[in-house]
């Protein structure tokens, strides 16, 4: 790399589906300074499902391999090979084994970093902590999204967890022109792949038990996204006699327009890093309801601007939900909160320019075969 020529980074990701990650990846990459890098997406498995979220500039190269296919290594080898990037940045175990073993057959020794932002299940399996443990001795840099997740992080690699940076992720806060929602039914709405780990089938069924302690409120339930138990999910809907309150609505584009329809955004995972769909919730000054998993406490202040319930207890929710109806001012306190420290703690633009000067600060490292 010349000084004339920016730099140039390689992002590998598990797959570029219309996730979390994904759609964090793709909004800070139009902000400054990462806009002036170059960049290359990498996705190891299936197709490009968010085309039209990431810059026109941006390469996208697709491996399309099969799962633990040893291939996609060399493959990513010769990839690297012909676009020469600066810096390796893979994000989460599935980038991460395949980035480092394109790296090792590579006569480049690129600087790699990762970045570990949530498990898909809340359980991996065991062999996993033995790999990372491996993988970690090869990469240059690692980070984490919350404190929750730098320390599991840590615990893995059986490292001290000052080893591992936090950046958290950003969202771009509009400004307060208007309290969300209160234009017709109380609307409790959700984002999110409908998978297991998000547990819709919790929210179900504490939206049921919120209809039949409070029959009287005109209230709905919305679920915005899609994922292999939509079937299922509307089969339960009905069995718990709320299909007519509960509209499933699909994947959506525009996010913000969703969340203007709400009163109350419910977020009832399993598990959770850092949830990018409860950023943009109170980003766009609505008040949280969500399970305390992860790094979701932190990112709500430990409850000082949204609420928090055990995991996997649908009557809590329940509650929490019924104290929200019955409150209108509660509920604009919560979001007024929660717009508050969206803007002041989670700004995109912190998050670009915190990634931006570790691409920097790694690129001009020493590199080594392990660290």
């Amino acid at each position: 790399m010349t000084t004339e020529e920016p730099l140039h980074v390689m992002h590998v990701l598990p797959q570029l589906g219309a996730g979390g990650i994904e759609l964090a990846l793709a909004r800070v990459l139009t902000e400054w300074p990462l806009c002036e890098m170059r960049h290359t997406v990498v996705a190891v498995r299936g197709e490009n499902l968010i085309v039209d979220r990431l810059p026109p500039r941006v390469r996208v190269c697709l491996l399309r391999a099969r799962p633990n296919e040893l291939r996609a290594g060399w493959r990513l080898r010769n990839l690297i090979a012909a676009v020469r990037p600066d810096v390796i940045h893979a994000r989460n175990f599935g980038g991460w084994d395949v980035a480092v073993l394109a790296r090792g057959l590579s006569w480049r020794r690129v600087p790699l970093v990762y970045s570990f932002h949530g498990l898909s299940e809340p359980n991996p399996p065991r062999r996993r902590r033995w790999i990372s443990r491996l993988l970690a001795q090869f990469t240059a840099g690692l980070f984490t999204v919350t404190r929750d997740t730098r320390d599991a992080l840590a615990d893995e690699l059986h490292l001290p967890p000052r080893r591992i940076a936090v950046i958290p992720n950003g969202v771009r806060t509009p400004p307060r022109l208007a309290v969300p929602g209160g234009r017709g039914p109380f609307t409790v709405g959700t984002v999110g792949n409908l998978t297991s780990v998000k547990n819709h089938d919790l929210l179900l069924r504490a939206f049921a038990t919120f209809r039949q302690a409070a029959p009287a409120v005109d209230a709905q339930l919305r679920l915005a996204g899609d994922g292999p138990l939509r079937g299922e999910l509307q089969g339960r809907a009905r069995q718990l006699g709320i299909a007519p309150r509960c509209q499933f609505v699909g994947r959506i584009h525009a996010v913000g327009d969703f969340l203007a329809e709400l009163d109350v955004f419910a977020l009832p995972s399993r598990s959770e890093a850092h949830p990018n769909a409860l950023l943009e919730a109170m980003a766009a000054g609505l008040p949280c309801v969500a399970t305390a998993v992860g790094g979701v406490p932190e990112v709500l202040g430990a409850g000082r601007c949204g609420l928090l319930v055990p995991a996997g207890d649908a009557d809590a929710l329940a509650r929490a939900l019924l104290d929200l109806a019955a409150n209108p001012a509660e509920r604009r306190r919560l979001g007024e909160a929660a717009w508050q420290r969206a803007a002041e703690t989670y700004s995109l633009e912190g998050m670009a320019r915190a990634y931006a000067d570790l691409y920097r600060k790694t690129a001009e490292k020493p590199v080594a075969n392990s660290q």
